[in-house]
């Protein structure tokens, strides 16, 4: 008698970003009648986390046979089992193999591009989709991508042409920077180090389409798209900007890809920018430490420019500069062992280890802004935001992930779509009212000719 098909499986879901994922879907698969999974080496120890909403298989990620059935038994798989540069590829192919859609966390471009080379082919014929960067990285700027062109080509009839995003992180004050960052995102940025001898973190054109659409050249797009990686003022967020974290490495090649397999929505001189915002930021980060110093008070004062309502512009470029610095270090390790070992261990002592996060009330203070600015390939000009709720890793990761995976389960996301594909060309703008449930609000807040 064949086994029963489940909608939906989680693999990985021990870890701490997995326990969310399984909270995140119990909650939003709630009375929506589908079949879910949680699968692991021991099931046995996935029962008190399954509850009565889940079943529990067995699966051993070093005994391919367990993973090739797990994948016959699934519609859509969602895989939390990182490294993905060390294990992700079996799982991956698997599903592609067995026609499961296959969903993953990946923030390892150079990994990322492997897939694409190895299995794009192969997830077209099987018409399955295999979708990297499902959670902060990278599908909420994804989406913001896909929403601006769809504006723009319905209100002025211009393709996208350029977009950039300022990022605000919102709630309490940060205590260290690591605080905005998950576990997981640490242990991708160490697979690059350890695995990354290419270029995927000079060249964002890496993941572009082998067969580039009319007007598109790599080159052009590699200097148009190089990632930020010091300071810079801008006008319109009224703030000093710092190169993205986690990693201004990871969102950009993700983009282009998908601005690339869509150029009826995307001009061929498409350029992204995003950057983190030290308007607010330098201020809450400093917070913590200078409200037990004494003179605090009047030091913040002296920080603080009455004409910005936000720390001042010495205190922003400083803050700006820290947070470039080891990122432009990052860039450059993968040239050099030295370097390599050196930032492996300063990552093995910086943030939280994969498996740890913060508290409940921790993950729900949380919460940050995308602020987007598009410009179409005529002038047409389009601002607005992206909203969310929770923790950028712990909380809204697992909740976006679970909107989308539960969508493309019911085949309400992803119809007519397959491959290996960036969440961009996989959802699509028809996820963002999708994503209402996990916590997103994307608008429009203006326009100007």
């Amino acid at each position: 008698m064949p086994k029963s098909r489940f909608d939906l499986i989680v693999l990985g879901a021990t870890g701490f970003t997995g326990r969310q994922l399984v909270r995140a879907l119990r909650r939003q698969a709630a009375g929506r009648g589908l079949k879910l999974a949680l699968a692991g080496r021991r099931p046995e120890a996935l029962a008190e986390l399954a509850g009565s909403d889940f079943a529990t298989l067995a699966a051993d990620l070093d005994q391919p046979e367990s993973i090739e059935a797990l994948a016959r038994r699934g519609r859509v798989l969602l895989n939390l089992a990182g490294p993905y540069a060390e294990r992700g590829e079996a799982v991956l192919l698997a599903c592609l193999q067995a026609g499961c859609h296959h969903l993953d966390l990946s923030g390892e471009t150079f990994w990322m591009r492997r897939m694409v080379q190895r299995h794009h082919a192969l997830a077209l014929r099987r018409k399955t989709l295999a979708v990297h960067a499902c959670g902060y990285e990278a599908l909420p700027f994804e989406l913001c991508a896909q929403g601006a062109a769809q504006a723009l080509q319905q209100r002025s009839g211009e393709r996208l042409a350029g977009l950039n995003i300022a990022v605000h992180f919102t709630g309490p004050p940060l205590s260290r920077l690591g605080d905005a960052i998950s576990g997981g995102t640490l242990a991708s940025m160490r697979m690059v180090l350890a695995h990354d001898h290419g270029n995927s973190l000079q060249r964002m054109d890496c993941l572009l389409p082998e067969d580039l659409p009319a007007g598109w050249n790599a080159n052009a797009v590699a200097l148009a798209n190089a990632a930020p990686l010091s300071p810079w003022w801008d006008d319109a967020a009224g703030s000093v900007l710092a190169p993205a974290l986690p990693a201004p490495f990871v969102n950009p090649p993700l983009l282009l890809r998908s601005a690339a397999l869509a150029p009826e929505r995307f001009a061929p001189n498409f350029r992204y920018r995003e950057g983190l915002a030290m308007r607010d930021l330098a201020e809450r980060l400093l917070a913590p430490f200078s409200r037990h110093a004494p003179g605090s008070d009047s030091l913040l004062a002296r920080w603080t420019l009455a004409g910005l309502g936000g720390a001042s512009l010495a205190a922003q470029w400083s803050a700006a500069a820290a947070i470039a610095a080891p990122l432009a270090a990052f860039a450059s390790a993968t040239q050099s062992d030295a370097a390599r070992q050196a930032l492996q261990t300063l990552l093995e002592r910086f943030g939280p280890k994969p498996g740890e996060g913060p508290s409940d009330a921790a993950l729900d203070a949380m919460g940050y802004e995308l602020h987007w600015q598009a410009q179409g390939e005529a002038g047409s000009q389009l601002r607005g935001k992206l909203s969310a709720r929770g923790h950028p890793g712990y909380r809204s990761t697992p909740e976006m992930m679970a909107a989308v995976g539960l969508a493309l389960a019911e085949g309400r996301l992803g119809r007519g779509r397959a491959g290996v594909l960036s969440p961009g060309a996989a959802f699509g703008p028809e996820a963002l009212p999708l994503l209402h449930d996990a916590g997103l609000n994307w608008t429009i807040q203006d326009e100007a000719a």
